[in-house]
């Protein structure tokens, strides 16, 4: 089987799992037979438990047989997919990628975002982490008429809003700073290696925060947030935090708590949806906003 056709099949075997749920041998036939990439072909047992071994490998997803379900096939770690980690979004870009490469009849009318890829910075970055080397570069802020030169640890790296951004950490002051790949220059692995701090959690680190700004001055808050007309169920489905919880229903509108730094990323974001949302605390952060909404209406005067 070809390489490409490999892919479609684990990819195929992921979504069924997630569709259908625990699945015996003869089921999994089935559906298969039933499937546009089989081509006819039955999957044998030896076929099947080496598509295991291999999306095992390259997603981290375990394809599991339990003899207490009546010796069905299912996911072990279905949160690996269901959360927001590298192995999740590997498996959904492929899974897209199969989708419209089987209807190549209507690509044009597939409309996608565009996500910088970084060229090979952020490839030298992961390597960097990867072998614990030391990451240099030129970094050039907007407001800023030259580069500067960095020498970090490089801890992580995340993408939000189309934008790819490097978490580096400070030897010497032991301090965190983020980095947007796109102001980087001259980015090169250093002989000089570094030991990562074991403790250390990437997705503890964000979750205080509202997508990248990490703005340690502002206090952990309980923020509710009112919302109306179709906000409410926008709200609902794509939640803006993990710590996002329902705590109100009203006439017109839903009540949703979050706790977090409440940073000026966050409340452009807020302001973002205009006449939407509403702040009902704290009430210090209902002000601030209704400070940014009234310099707005200074610009247009």
């Amino acid at each position: 089987m070809r390489h490409k056709d490999l892919f479609k099949t684990y990819i195929w075997l992921i979504e069924t799992f997630l569709h259908f749920g625990a699945l015996t041998l003869s089921e999994l036939g089935d559906l298969w037979l039933k499937s546009t990439i089989s081509s006819g072909v039955p999957m044998s047992r030896t076929s099947f438990n080496r598509h295991r071994e291999e999306i095992e490998d390259i997603f981290g997803i375990k394809i599991v047989c339990s003899r207490n379900t009546g010796n069905k096939y299912s996911i072990e770690n279905i949160e690996t997919i269901n959360s927001n980690s590298v192995e999740s979004w590997m498996a959904n870009t492929i899974s897209i990628n199969n989708i419209i490469a089987e209807n190549k009849s209507v690509k044009d009318r597939i409309l996608l975002e565009s996500i910088p890829s970084e060229g090979g910075n952020l490839q030298t970055a992961i390597v960097a982490m990867r072998k614990s080397h030391i990451l240099e570069f030129d970094y050039k802020k907007y407001h800023s008429l030259e580069a500067k030169h960095y020498a970090i640890e490089p801890y992580c790296v995340k993408l939000y809003h189309r934008r790819w951004y490097l978490l580096g950490h400070y030897s010497d002051t032991k301090d965190y700073r983020v980095f947007a790949f796109d102001r980087m220059s001259n980015v090169n692995l250093s002989p000089g290696k570094f030991n990562i701090n074991h403790s250390f959690d990437a997705l503890e680190y964000f979750n205080e925060c509202f997508g990248v700004a990490l703005n340690t001055s502002v206090p952990v808050q309980k923020v509710i947030i009112r919302t109306y007309l179709n906000e409410r169920y926008y709200m609902r489905d794509l939640p803006l935090h993990p710590t996002q919880r329902l705590v109100r229903k009203g006439d017109g509108y839903l009540d949703y708590e979050i706790t977090m730094r409440p940073t000026e990323d966050f409340l452009g974001y807020l302001l973002s949806r205009s006449n939407y949302v509403k702040i009902i605390s704290p009430s210090s952060l209902a002000e601030q906003l209704k400070d940014m909404a009234k310099s707005i209406l200074t610009r247009y005067e």
